[in-house]
């Protein structure tokens, strides 16, 4: 059960990722692998907290490098 909660967060993460770089096609999984290692420092500084801090800092995707 945590895992499909996890993966609840990160989907929703990755989704708002992409939402915010311009709906940019191709680059799924750098969008999940962005909202993955952000869903893992939050879970580190705070083990409680189930929201993602508006100050966390976004990776450019690498397919648009």
């Amino acid at each position: 059960m945590v895992d499909a909660t996890l993966a609840t967060r990160i989907r929703a993460r990755a989704y708002e990722l992409w939402k915010l770089d311009g709906s940019l096609e191709g680059c799924e999984d750098e969008y999940w692998r962005m909202a993955r290692a952000q869903e893992q420092e939050i879970s580190q500084q705070k083990p409680a907290q189930t929201s993602v801090p508006v100050d966390l800092v976004r990776d450019e995707p690498t397919c648009l490098r």
